[in-house]
């Protein structure tokens, strides 16, 4: 897997990737059953064809990332990253210690859907943000080979950046026994040229301008190691073409060998291959900007049967890329008169990457209504593997 600079951990596998930053899921599948006939609502907040199952308040953290796995083997459970306490600057209780606790990151029991019951909540030691996580279960690589179960997460406060790897195996069963087992807080000095590299910092690494991939080998859970980088022609001090593109979301397809990349700010797209991970190689770029503004995820997906394309035209790969609307500009009343949207691309020739279609929600009067307006991302990950989107839904 990979990593970025500001959090969100895509995947924790035998390699980690961690973009900059983490963001909400939101996603589509085919319905179990058949969907609603009428609008529903409750407790004033609309809804169509979804019904509200069961909640948790979680003592009111702000959270962000909603990470769920379930198997038959180590049950049902959502992991929710917290950002910093941004409203109020407070600590919250946690119900489970009785004890006053900085947010970070709460795991909850979803066995029983209408009752997500906490289970418990890893604090951070300051007012940290800590919205990204990513889980992986019956881990094999780590040193002693025993499959356990870990999970990653960010936490940012001031210049204190870090990444950090908790053993989470006894959440089921004794939750007090979850363990920090080690800390990512910056690359190894001049790993990327003289005075290149060093401690973590915002948007930025020293000897670059901005947020880049980083690749991290995770065997050995308790002694991570550094791997290589991937970045855009113009990130790094010295070369030409810098336009302020920060990388924001990694997308690991592991089975192929790339990595896909949205980058905000500038509107750029990218994937690179990752067979060699201490060298990726850029393999195709796509400026969107203008009139775009900001991939946030980029999604490959393959299509066995489509229209207009037959024999040896099949199968085609495409990317579903995603642009993030966020900040002023799309709070009312909207001031951009560009709105966010989502693209297909044609990568079949990854060479020549090929818009094939555009999509953005009809404005009507949401610019009115407050509240941001637009896009996000897909459900890049089920169960936390790579999302095939076989049913060509998103």
């Amino acid at each position: 897997m990979i990593e970025m600079q500001t959090p969100r951990s895509v995947r924790l596998g035998k390699l980690l990737l961690i973009a900059v930053f983490s963001t909400c899921v939101m996603g589509c599948s085919s319905p179990s059953s058949p969907p609603s006939e009428e609008p529903d609502s409750q407790g004033g907040v609309e809804s169509e064809n979804v019904r509200l199952v069961g909640y948790n308040d979680l003592q009111g953290r702000e959270s962000l990332m909603v990470v769920t796995r379930s198997d038959a083997t180590n049950g049902d459970w959502a992991y929710v990253g917290h950002h910093e306490s941004y409203y109020d600057g407070l600590e919250r209780m946690n119900p489970i210690t009785d004890r006053m606790e900085w947010s970070g990151t709460s795991i909850l029991d979803i066995s029983d859907p209408a009752n997500p019951r906490l289970v418990w909540h890893i604090p951070n030691e300051v007012n940290s943000n800590s919205r990204s996580v990513s889980v992986v279960c019956d881990y094999g690589f780590d040193s002693d080979s025993t499959g356990r179960d870990y999970l990653i997460r960010n936490s940012e406060a001031g210049a204190d950046r870090k990444f950090q790897i908790f053993d989470i195996t006894t959440r089921g069963s004794d939750p007090s026994g979850i363990s920090l087992v080690s800390e990512i807080t910056g690359t190894p000095e001049n790993s990327c040229g003289p005075g290149c590299g060093g401690k973590f910092i915002q948007r930025a690494h020293k000897g670059f301008r901005s947020t880049l991939a980083q690749i991290w080998d995770l065997r050995d859970p308790e002694n991570p190691r550094f791997v290589g980088r991937a970045w855009l022609p113009g990130q790094k001090e010295g070369e030409e073409g810098f336009e302020g593109q920060y990388a924001h979301h990694p997308i690991v397809d592991e089975e192929n060998n790339r990595l896909y990349l949205g980058f905000r700010a500038d509107g750029h797209t990218g994937s690179w291959d990752i067979s060699d991970p201490t060298n990726p190689t850029l393999v195709w770029m796509v400026d969107v900007s203008p009139p775009g503004r900001g991939p946030h995820t980029i999604s490959p997906i393959v299509y066995d049967d489509l229209s207009n394309f037959k024999a040896d035209a099949l199968p085609r790969t495409y990317a579903l890329v995603v642009e993030e609307a966020g900040g002023e500009d799309d709070m009312a009343p909207c001031p951009v008169g560009v709105r966010n949207k989502s693209y297909m691309f044609d990568i079949i020739h990854e060479s020549r990457p090929f818009p094939v279609s555009t999509w953005e929600v009809p404005v009507g009067d949401s610019c009115d209504k407050g509240g941001r307006f637009g896009p996000h991302q897909s459900a890049e990950t089920v169960n936390g593997s790579i999302n095939r989107f076989e049913d060509k839904i998103a």
